[in-house]
Parts: structure tokens; sequence; C-alpha cells
């Protein structure tokens, strides 16, 4: 990779002497300015300073600065533009660079605006060092960048062993760890024939890297170009009277042959191409990938991933591809995909770059092709289906178990508060059913009783108004109640609801800070793995507790904001209001804007503007 440099604007600066200079805090609109027209990747974050969204682009000037001149986004990303209070980014010598980087700090901030490989770290590939003189081969979950080949990555952690093992007993390559390095005596891989024995010169420097290519081969699914350079060798050692390198080799060359003739034949005679389709709904989707090598379907992989409502089949497939192709060190020269993803220009370059060669990205419309992307595509659905039934039903009785519950906790309710200095403060409640969210279920709530900072007097007024409705209208009541906080929130809530003779129904609270869990009249988190679907279901709850909250909390906001601003100005009509709104976006912005640039809007004269401007600036709602 070529040189990075990170640019990251605050409140200092190195200065020509090396020395730190202090400055004030730049607005984000001088920070735009200072944005480079070069590729790279870009931060978006929260006035928290925590990670929105990452991006990359082929210009950061450009790119950016378009999510702040454009007035029409997608319900997603017009909620993440009303979030952006700083921004940060890195320069790369490269849009393929860019790509990479924008893999990596995905998986490192997980930012909420992202799409996520759920799984990702668990995700295994299988190594072959092909930078040592002597080759091995072996299962990783941490590729780098240093010469070798992976192959990957394997969603089924157990085909990828037996892949392995059956590599080992198939090209019996060196497994001892470290340099290679000559030996007295064989080790016992030697012995049960899965070690050709190179530190014991029992196998030509020739005869190995022979091995390895055909390892290579072999984990691409080309097994007619490996039986075809099988077959020669088998010839050549015949003709030169290597009866034992031979017969070897004909062993070889039967096992692949049937390990090929399993394959199930597709309609594209000697062609390498992936197809790739996704099945989605607002919570998560589900990647299938077919990969076809010379003729034949090799390979069926599918991968969960972690979306919003607002993702759409694009953005999914989009995000897929730069995450997959990052580190596989094999990519076809054609590609088909259900949607025309987002970016394809640049990811078709990027590709090609990867490859070395021309990589055609296309959606098949008819004929074979299109009958085997709608296979892929049932493939999805029917693994979406699966694997969410499945692993909800196991985190229910994880949760069970993790918490001493007396049965399964099949209705679930997460709460949560959203507030600005106690302001507009809002509260919600999120039903979960079978571990589901239940849209129509979901309540939410403008604070009437509390006044000031008040977060736990907060959250006992949504759970006493929640609970006494429920009480008075005989809904069913949860298995469990989650509170979206600590020991402080739960000490809170349990309070509540000893008031309303409910303090029998389970609570636990999840800390955000660290992920833990809390039990009330327990001092400790409880110890829950993080990876485990139990602990992942608590953070979607929350999560969408948090959404929902957030989502009612900012569209109060704004309505307040609005109406007390603009609706107070004399001359100022709603046809005027809503042209500032649609061109400015908000009325903070509008009060920055000058006189000159407000005169600039239709309708809108001297004599308005500067009205505008003096009773934005002097008004309390500011």
């Amino acid at each position: 990779m070529g040189n990075i440099q990170r640019k990251t604007i605050n409140c200092s600066f190195q200065g020509s002497q090396g020395k730190e200079s202090s400055l004030s805090v730049l607005t984000l609109e001088k920070k735009l300015n200072r944005l480079p027209d070069s590729p790279g990747i870009y931060l978006l974050k929260d006035k928290k300073g925590e990670v929105l969204y990452v991006g990359k682009a082929l210009s950061l000037k450009k790119r950016v600065r378009s999510y702040f001149q454009r007035t029409s986004f997608s319900p997603r990303i017009h909620s993440l533009v009303g979030q952006i209070k700083d921004l940060e980014w890195v320069i790369t010598d490269s849009e393929a660079e860019a790509f990479l980087l924008e893999s990596n700090l995905i998986k490192h901030h997980r930012p909420w605006y992202n799409i996520q490989l759920r799984d990702d770290k668990s995700y295994p590939y299988i190594k072959l060092t092909t930078y040592e003189s002597f080759p091995r081969v072996f299962l990783t979950r941490s590729p780098k960048e240093d010469g070798s080949l992976y192959f990957g990555p394997y969603t089924n952690v157990k085909a990828a062993k037996r892949s392995l093992g059956l590599i080992h007993r198939l090209f019996p390559l060196r497994r001892c760890k470290g340099k290679f390095k000559l030996r007295s005596r064989p080790c016992l891989n030697y012995h049960i024939k899965e070690c050709s024995g190179p530190c014991l010169k029992k196998i030509s420097a020739r005869e190995y890297g022979f091995l390895a290519r055909g390892v290579s081969l072999f984990l691409q699914g080309h097994y007619e170009s490996l039986l075809s350079q099988l077959e020669k060798e088998m010839e050549e050692a015949g003709r030169d009277e290597r009866f034992e390198r031979a017969a070897k080799l004909r062993d070889l060359i039967r096992a692949i042959h049937r390990i090929g003739q399993t394959q199930k034949v597709a309609s594209f005679p000697g062609g390498d191409r992936d197809l790739i389709g996704v099945a989605y709904d607002n919570e998560e989707a589900c990647v299938v990938a077919f990969q076809i090598r010379e003729g034949k379907l090799v390979g069926k992989r599918h991968f969960l991933l972690k979306t919003g409502e607002e993702d759409e089949g694009e953005d999914i497939l989009s995000f897929f591809v730069k995450q997959y192709y990052a580190k596989v060190s094999f990519i076809p020269p054609e590609i088909l995909l259900q949607y025309e993803i987002t970016d394809q220009a640049a990811i078709n370059r990027w590709l090609s770059e990867r490859r070395r060669g021309k990589v055609k990205l296309d959606v098949p419309q008819r004929g074979r092709k299109l009958k085997l992307m709608q296979l892929v595509i049932k493939n999805a659905r029917l693994i979406l289906q699966q694997e969410r039934g499945k692993e909800k039903d196991e985190a229910l009785l994880q949760l069970k178990n993790y918490l001493d519950l007396k049965e399964k906790p099949s209705l679930i309710e997460g709460f949560d508060i959203s507030n600005i200095r106690g302001k507009e403060a809002t509260g919600s409640v999120v039903v979960f059913r079978e571990g589901k969210a239940e849209r129509s279920s979901y309540r939410r709530f403008k604070i009437k009783t509390v006044k000031g900072i008040d977060d736990f007097a907060m959250l006992s007024e949504v759970i006493k108004r929640r609970y006494q409705r429920s009480l008075k209208e005989r809904h069913p009541l949860p298995h469990l109640i989650l509170i979206d906080g600590g020991k402080g929130q739960l000490s809170s809530s349990l309070k509540t609801l000893k008031e309303l003779g409910l303090d029998h129904l389970s609570l636990v609270g999840l800390a955000k800070e660290f992920e833990e869990v809390y039990l009330p009249f327990r001092s400790l988190p409880l110890d829950i793995p993080h990876e485990s679907v139990a602990l992942r279901l608590l953070q979607e709850i929350r999560d969408e507790a948090h959404r929902f909250a957030h989502s009612y909390h900012r569209k109060v906001r704004q309505k307040k904001m609005s109406r007390s601003s603009l609706d107070d100005i004399p001359g100022v009509g709603e046809k005027t209001k809503k042209t500032l709104l649609t061109h400015f976006r908000s009325v903070s912005l509008i009060k920055n804007k000058s006189l000159e640039e407000l005169k600039q809007i239709p309708g809108i004269g001297e004599k308005t503007a500067r009205r505008i401007l003096e009773c934005l600036r002097t008004s309390e709602f500011h």
C-alpha cells in the first residue's frame, strides 16, 4: 500500500516549526472548505465525536460537500445529515487504497449508518504462504497484505476445516510453524503421508512448488486446469522412469476427478463467474454468492449483514462486493449481480486493478444467467428466513439461562429517553415478540412531568405511563423489560414498577459504554460473552429503542424550532418558510447565512432578508 496521509481537523495543528499552535474550534463550514480534491475516505461524526458513517470518494471535496448542498435525500441520509457536527478524512494515493481503507475503518468503528457484516470477525480464510520458499497452508482469521494467497471467507468453519484436511491429504505441504529449516528426524505428519518432507530433502523445490500451485488451483475450483497440469507431470515422470512419482500423481488425479464430478454443472462452459444475490428486510440481509469455475458450481456461500430500514438492495450489494473482494486472492473476470450497484464504475475499476485484468460487472436480464440468478436469490431468501428464526430462538433460550428467568422471554419491551439538556424530551418503548420487532406495538411519549435534566425521572415517567395503561386495558405484560442504562436507571425503573405492583416483572439494564448487562440487587455486571446471540439481541432491542426515541425527539425539536423561529417573523408566510427550509435545510443554517445569500432566494428582498436575520439572531430559540 502507498503512503496514506491522515488529516484531522480539530482545535490544533502542527505549525511550520513542528510546534502545536492553538486555534479556536473550526466551524463545520470552514472544515468543508479545507477538503482536498483527492481520493480518500471520510468519517462523519456527531456532536459527541462518535463516527456516524465512513465513506470513500474519488474526490473528497466534491463527495463530502454534496451532503450539505443537496436539498433532497433518502430518509436514511436525511437522518444522517441532520446529526453531522464534525468530520475527518484520510487521503490515499489511489481509489483502490480508499476502498481497502474504507473496509478496515467500517470494521473498526462499526458506524450506525454503515451496513455491516454481522459476524465478520468469525469468518476464516485458508492461507497459502506463497512468499516462503516452501509454502504452508493453514486457517487464519486475520488476512494481511503479506504476499500470501487467501481463499474464502468461509462462513462455515467446519467446511473450511474439511477442505483443509483434504488439502493436507492430497497436497502434503509442510505444516511446521515458522521459518523453514532442515531437520534430522521426520515429523509425525511425514509418517502419516501428510507432509512431503522438504526439511529432510525428500522432495525437490520444483516438485514442492508444483504441489503449492496445485493447492492454489484446487482452492480456486480450477479442477480442469489442475488435472491438465497433473497429467502432464505424470507423463513426464513416466518417461523419466520415476514410477513412484507417477503413481502418486495418478492417485491424486483420480481423487480430484472424483471431487470435480460431484460439482453441479452450470450452463457456462469454460467460464469463471461469481453470481451474487441478496434477500433483506428492515434489520438484516443475507447475501448468497455462487462460485462458478470452468463451468461448474464449486461453491455456495452465504453472509448475514446488519442493515437499516432505509438500506436498499443496491446499497447492500455495493457494500458486500467491496468487503468480499477486498481480501480474496482470486477475482473472476465476470461478476453477475442481482442489482446494478451504487458506485459501480468505481468498483469496476478497483476490481480490475486488483485482478490485474478486466472485470465485468453485469445484471442478467434474460436466459440461463437470469434463471441461475433467480436460484441464488431463492437461496438467499430461504437462508435469511431460517437463520433469523434459528438465531432468535437460540438468543431467547440463552437469555433465559443467563438471566435465570422462569420462562423463555418471548415478549420483551425496551425503553429509552432522548433529550438535549432536558429540552423537548421524549421516550420510547419498543416491543419484540419471539425476538422480532413488532412495530405496530411501538409507543412514543413526550415527557410531561419532568423539568430540567433528569433522565432517571423521565424514564420513570415513561415506564409508569406505559404500564398504567397496560394494566387498565389488560394488555399482556412482558416477560422481560430492557432499560438503556446501568445501575442508576435500573434502580429508578424498579422503584416505579414497585409502585405499580409490578416488581415481579424481570428487569435488566444494558449500559452502552462497555455493553455491560446489569440486574437489580446485583452490584457487578453479568458475565455474558460479547459474541453471544443473547447480548446481540439485547443490543438490537436497545438500539431500536434509541432510534425510535431519537427520531421522535428530532421531529419534536425541529417542529418547535421551525415554528418558534420562523412563524413569528412578520412578513414570512408558509410559502417563504418552506422555501427557506428547502434551500437551507434548518433554521440554524439560515441564521448563519449572510444578507446577500438570503436575498438570492426567490421571493425574498433585502427588507425581508434583514428582518429574518435580525429575528433569528435575537430569538431565544436559535
